[in-house]
């Protein structure tokens, strides 16, 4: 065994033999070191172990549901969860009224923190969306390089609409719309600067604009009407608005209107008056009264000759209780009618 130990250190190279070497001493140093501390009785201390510190908690916003990307964060979608400091995301959300009605950037999924990178946080972030006001639609017509200024009117500019209706002979231009915000022309949303100022924009075929429901219909229909113009206006213009304006030219060649021929008048025939008819006084119906004596009609009225006053000899009026009283006409008396007797041998 010795000898084997013998011919392999005699085969090693000197590198090797100084390694080992090192390796030995380093094993005596250390049999040496605790073959001293166990003469002298010394006992080696237990390493202290430390008191766990407490976990600091925090409130932070985690989601109720699932988000989908550009939906409006309400708070119905939103709850509060304590979680540990170190497990909090970076610009995590620890209030609800920081987020609300703020659109989502990215799809959330229900459990997961809203952090400030998952949610548009200025407008100009969302993109084209985000250039619409609240208030208004976007809307497009088509331009050309005459209509659209040339190419100068660029995104975020304000421009006027004109309105030009024509036919044969003539030409009428209104001022449609003013003070309008420009979005994008040609599906282009920012505008190209030159060292020395703006830049044209090369054939511009489609404009849109910024406008409220009401004027985004106005606009549709006065460019199936006629042509729109944009009039591109200053960065500070004098007038912000004007009063409502309209011009309309005829042409030369216009034909002049023919002259109407004019009717002829009639005379209206004079219809005659009529005169008043005189009036006829009504004679009032004279009372027929018939004499019954038993059975028999003793005189008619037919055989009664009632005497009527003249107008002269009529009796006043005498006012009543309940009025004004007229006597009634006189009747003259009849004569009396003698019966023969009748014979004492009938009953």
């Amino acid at each position: 065994m010795f000898t084997k130990f013998m011919n392999m250190i005699n085969d090693m190279r000197p590198k090797q033999l100084i390694a080992l070497a090192a390796l030995c001493g380093v094993l005596m140093f250390g049999l040496f070191y605790m073959t001293l501390k166990l003469s002298t009785g010394e006992e080696t201390p237990l390493p202290i172990v430390e008191k766990e510190a407490p976990v600091e908690m925090v409130k932070v916003v985690v989601a109720k549901q699932n988000i989908p990307v550009r939906t409006r964060i309400q708070e119905s979608m939103l709850q509060l969860k304590e979680m540990p400091v170190t497990a909090v995301p970076e610009g995590a959300i620890k209030d609800f009224s920081t987020i609300l009605n703020e659109p989502a950037r990215v799809s959330i999924f229900a459990g997961d923190v809203l952090t400030q990178q998952k949610l548009f946080g200025e407008r100009s972030d969302e993109g084209f969306l985000g250039t619409i006001p609240p208030d208004c639609r976007a809307v497009s017509i088509s331009v050309n390089d005459i209509t659209g200024v040339a190419g100068f009117a660029k995104p975020g500019d304000f421009v006027d609409l004109l309105l030009v209706e024509k036919d044969n002979y003539s030409a009428t231009t209104n001022l449609l719309l003013q003070n309008v915000p420009l979005l994008s022309i040609n599906q282009s949303m920012s505008a190209s600067v030159t060292d020395n100022g703006s830049e044209a924009i090369n054939n511009p075929t489609i404009a849109t604009f910024a406008l409220r429901p009401a004027d985004a219909l106005k606009l549709v229909s006065a460019a199936k009407l006629g042509e729109i113009y944009l009039m591109l206006r200053p960065f500070k213009p004098q007038n912000m608005y004007v009063g409502e304006m309209e011009y309309t030219i005829e042409s030369v060649t216009k034909p002049a209107p023919k002259p109407e021929p004019q009717p002829i008048q009639q005379p209206v025939p004079q219809i005659p008056t009529q005169q008043p008819l005189p009036s006829v006084p009504i004679k009032p119906p004279e009372p027929k009264i018939d004499i019954i004596v038993g059975d028999e009609v003793a005189q008619k009225s037919d055989d009664v000759q009632i005497i009527t006053p003249q107008p002269s000899q009529q009796p006043k009026p005498t006012t009543g209780r309940g009025g004004p009283v007229t006597e009634l006409p006189i009747i003259p008396s009849m004569p009396i009618i003698e019966r023969p007797p009748i014979p004492s041998g009938e009953n």
